[in-house]
């Protein structure tokens, strides 16, 4: 747009447009974005080298990154070359060092080049990745543009002020290139502002066709003399909106249903099934995966990275439908950080996480192991054979229950003040809802914007936000403050501490709206107050469709996989000693015509594995790492962006699932032996 702009007008202008464009209007989630600001370092932005991929180039147009085609390839190389030396240099190592045999290395240097190839895969693909992202996210920002401008179209039938208010309160990519119209238009680079409309309408209409006939229908309505219909083809305009945008989460919603399937199926019962085959077949068809490294290498590193990749994919294509207030670190309703309080004493989390650790140390080490697990050495030292089987299970449980817990406590202490903040913040916008639309109806009745606000603190006497309203309401008769500073002042306003931008961006159009009359920002509060209803449906609409597959992850989460996983964990022991006694025979079977050669178990193999103490260490580091896996897509599937959700889910459930599993790895053992 910018070299455009130099051909159409003088060169101060140009230059002042795009001085404005690279400072002010530009996102901030394009500037920042760890790919562009790589890329813009590898290569020289005017390369005459031609885009292969034209999809690529579509997507990078689309982001408004200024990168030539020499400048993504590079960094493509450069990843690929990042990835692929320390592959090669392991590979080496793996070779001359490692002494495993010929077949094994076969197997294990592929597995080496899967990495360095996602990588190149994903960073090649990545600009496709994130323009879908964005358009995701622009998409569902439509209904509040499209809202936006039709209140300023009912207020005033001028699209020039109608683009400027809809820039000015709207959000995302569609915001800022409604800015970058608007400064067009003054710049004289479009002759109206219809054809301004129509270029912004062709350009999203191919990612969402509601959009670009919402901006025909307000383009069309500027026609229209008669003031009834005109407001009718604006309301059509949202209407048909809200109708698309809702359809579009439906397909959205179930377009995630599947591949959430296929990672409980890859990510968890395929792991499960393997756990015990994976080793004895391995000894049987003598191959490595017995071996221990094999074994940390797959559950602990290949399966649950493997997981995390593809869950990430699939809440890529999450719908952003609900942004979650984000709760300063210094807002006055919150103790200091990293304490909290207890009566009136604020208590450092880190003191009562230490404490529980120890306490959970010593209950496994000096309760659980002694009364539930008596070392056989003081109990029956005559039993030679007990004494070498005997590991210290309540011990080695013991660590990694304290470790757990530590975080847990940690965790739990220092989000939990924010979290309850979180939710009253949450409730307030829950609430607020219903508050415009009892405050439009009070200035329906031409009362006075200060008797309309405090009508509505007293009746919503039950709900938080009422304090927000009477603060407010006070300003202005105590204080003779304007209604932009009852809400706003950065020392007495209402919303200082109301961190929440649906609640601040909603009241700042209503006062952009009050100071055409108080009837008007009435039409505009009924406008809202439907916006934020319909908002409301689209989320629990997509929640609603998602809540199958939560539920099911959830149980697997602190349930079924951990009992499943300590149960494996005891009978590995049981299979590899039948398999260590019959080693020892010449055949496997009720007679020598019916028996299986001792040939097919390699006595090396069987050496090769992890004892039993080593092999429960390694499915407990993977019940931790699947159990925090599923509990991140769990969340960000219900909570979206929400880090307050996360740990809080981590910190409650994390020490329910490990307690599970330790309990019934015992239990199973228990039994067998």
């Amino acid at each position: 747009m910018a070299r455009r702009s130099e051909d159409r007008v003088p060169k101060a202008y140009a230059e002042a447009y795009s001085s404005l464009i690279a400072e002010e209007k530009k996102p901030v989630f394009e500037e920042d974005n760890w790919y562009y600001r790589i890329a813009r370092k590898l290569g020289k932005a005017e390369s005459p080298m031609p885009f292969k991929d034209l999809k690529l180039k579509q997507a990078i147009d689309f982001l408004g990154w200024d990168l030539s085609a020499e400048q993504v390839s590079n960094t493509t190389t450069l990843f690929f070359a990042a990835s692929f030396i320390p592959c090669v240099f392991i590979a080496l190592l793996l070779i001359f060092f490692s002494g495993l045999p010929y077949y094994a290395l076969m197997y294990v240097l592929p597995m080496l080049l899967l990495g360095p190839i996602a990588l190149t895969y994903y960073v090649q693909r990545y600009p496709i990745f994130h323009a879908d992202s964005i358009k995701m996210r622009s998409v569902l920002e439509v209904p509040e543009i499209v809202n936006y401008m039709v209140i300023s179209m009912k207020l005033s039938p001028n699209l020039e002020r109608a683009i400027d208010f809809a820039s000015e309160h709207g959000r995302g990519k569609i915001a800022s290139e409604l800015k970058e119209l608007s400064w067009n238009l003054k710049m004289g680079i479009y002759s109206s502002a219809e054809e301004a409309l129509d270029k912004l309408a062709y350009k999203w209409g191919q990612y969402s066709d509601e959009f670009k006939h919402a901006l025909m229908l307000i383009r069309s309505s500027v026609i229209e003399v008669d003031e009834a219909k005109r407001h009718a083809i604006l309301d059509k305009a949202i209407y048909d909106v809200l109708e698309g945008i809702k359809d579009d989460m439906d397909k959205y919603a179930m377009k995630m249903r599947q591949p959430s399937i296929y990672l409980y199926y890859v990510g968890v019962l395929l792991p499960l099934m393997l756990i015990i085959m994976l080793p004895i077949g391995s000894i049987m068809a003598n191959l490595p995966f017995a071996q221990l490294w094999v074994l940390v290498l797959i559950y602990n590193i290949l399966v649950p990275l493997g997981a995390f990749v593809f869950a990430r994919q699939i809440l890529s294509r999450r719908p952003p439908v609900y942004e979650a207030p984000h709760i300063p670190d210094d807002h006055p309703e919150l103790p200091k950080k990293a304490h909290i309080k207890i009566g009136n004493t604020n208590i450092p989390v880190i003191l009562l996480a230490v404490f529980a650790m120890l306490a959970t140390a010593y209950l496994f080490i000096y309760v659980f192991e002694p009364f539930l697990n008596p070392n056989p050495a003081i109990t029956r030292p005559w039993d030679k054979e007990a004494i070498a089987s005997y590991i210290p299970f309540f011990t080695m449980a013991g660590y990694v229950m304290s470790a757990v817990i530590f975080v847990s406590v940690y965790l739990y202490g220092s989000t939990y003040p924010k979290k309850k903040l979180q939710d009253k913040i949450m409730r307030m916008e829950a609430d607020f809802q219903d508050s415009i639309y009892i405050l439009a109806s009070r200035l329906g009745e031409n009362r006075p914007i200060e008797e309309a606000v405090e009508y509505t603190a007293n009746f919503l006497t039950d709900s938080p936000l009422s304090r927000t309203y009477r603060i407010t309401a006070e300003n202005i008769k105590n204080l003779g403050m304007t209604i932009e500073a009852a809400f706003f002042d950065p020392a007495y306003g209402s919303l200082r501490h109301v961190p929440s931008k649906i609640i601040k961006n909603t009241v700042r159009v209503v006062i952009d709206s009050l100071s055409l009359g108080v009837q008007q920002g009435a039409r505009v509060l009924l406008s809202l107050s439907i916006q934020l209803r319909d908002a409301k449906k689209v989320k629990e609409k997509v929640r609603a469709v998602l809540e199958e597959i939560t539920a099911m992850m959830r149980s697997i989460a602190y349930l079924i996989a951990p009992l499943v996983l300590g149960i494996t964990s005891a009978l590995q022991k049981v299979i590899v000693g039948a398999l260590l006694s019959l080693g020892g025979s010449e055949f496997i079977g009720a007679g020598p015509s019916a028996g299986i050669p001792v040939g097919f178990i390699n006595p090396q193999a069987l050496a090769s594995m992890p004892d039993a103490m080593t092999f429960l260490i390694i499915i407990t580091i993977y019940v931790l790492e699947i159990t925090v896996l599923l509990l991140y897509f769990i969340t960000k599937i219900n909570e979206g962006d929400n880090p307050l959700a996360l740990k809080m889910s981590i910190a409650k459930t994390v020490p329910i699932a490990m307690t599970l599993f330790f309990f019934a790895a015992w239990f199973a053992s228990t039994m067998a032996a």
